[in-house]
């Protein structure tokens, strides 16, 4: 039972703060339940990835209710670029688990995620100082979200750091709207995985009770979330963006020393 509970702080926790900045949740799920979870690394993925998915159905129901507005060319050609990118991503996440131990590819997806959340907090410092794009080619476009859907599913943290930074930086959205672009490539990816696992032959072990745990949390973080992004200043969120970002840099950078055994 203080398990399950355990779970529900942290899902709900990292959904409402992702549905709100855009970062997604999985980013704090998957590092925050390799530490308290025993599980085998796809099924933390699994548990991660559906409760991201949950996340975005809500926080994009409410936006979309409260009419914000979506630029379709530019949400489509990363959605279906993102689609492709998460099978692509979760094929090569199966393949991977199946010539490496569960220590060496956590390793290697939390370097990964360290790396990536480094150079995020980095690009967030020195924005200012980069000229900002307003990216129009629909085949660059697609294959931003290819990469994009690609990298988050292998990494299992439904991309939201880096869908924020490359929507801001390629883009030139505000923190406020590359958030709800975020959660809709993130809904697209996760859509995408949850196709994938369906019909793959080799299923992650999935707990019942502990899945509508996390559901029922991220349902509820996704409201608050979304609730949250329409009505905070733009400062406050910037500043739970840049809080997340570096609070995840340091637990991102503790599993990957304690899974290379240096710790």
């Amino acid at each position: 039972m203080l398990k399950l509970i355990i779970y529900a702080v942290i899902v709900f926790i990292a959904t409402s703060s992702g549905a709100s900045t855009g970062l997604g949740g999985g980013v704090v799920i998957k590092p925050l339940f390799d530490i308290v979870s025993s599980a085998p690394t796809t099924t933390i993925n699994f548990y991660s990835s559906l409760a991201v998915f949950a996340m975005a159905v809500i926080a994009l129901n409410r936006q979309l209710r409260q009419h914000f507005k979506f630029n379709i060319k530019i949400l489509l050609s990363i959605s279906i670029g993102s689609i492709i990118g998460g099978i692509l991503g979760e094929q090569l996440l199966t393949f991977t688990a199946q010539y490496l131990s569960a220590d060496h590819l956590k390793i290697i997806q939390s370097g990964l995620l360290f790396c990536m959340l480094l150079s995020v907090i980095l690009y967030n410092l020195y924005k200012k100082h980069l000229k900002q794009l307003h990216l129009q080619n629909v085949l660059l476009i697609f294959i931003v979200g290819l990469g994009l859907g690609a990298f988050s599913v292998f990494l299992g943290i439904g991309g939201g750091p880096i869908n924020v930074a490359i929507m801001m930086f390629l883009f030139s959205f505000p923190l406020r709207e590359a958030a709800v672009y975020s959660v809709g490539i993130i809904f697209f990816a996760q859509f995408s995985k949850m196709i994938t696992i369906m019909f793959n032959p080799i299923k992650p072990i999935v707990n019942l009770t502990t899945a509508i745990v996390v559901v029922m949390a991220a349902i509820i973080g996704g409201f608050i979330g979304a609730w949250i992004n329409r009505k905070a200043p733009c400062r406050l969120l910037n500043l739970i963006y840049m809080v997340l970002l570096t609070l995840l840099l340091i637990v991102t950078f503790g599993n990957t020393l304690k899974y290379a055994g240096i710790i």
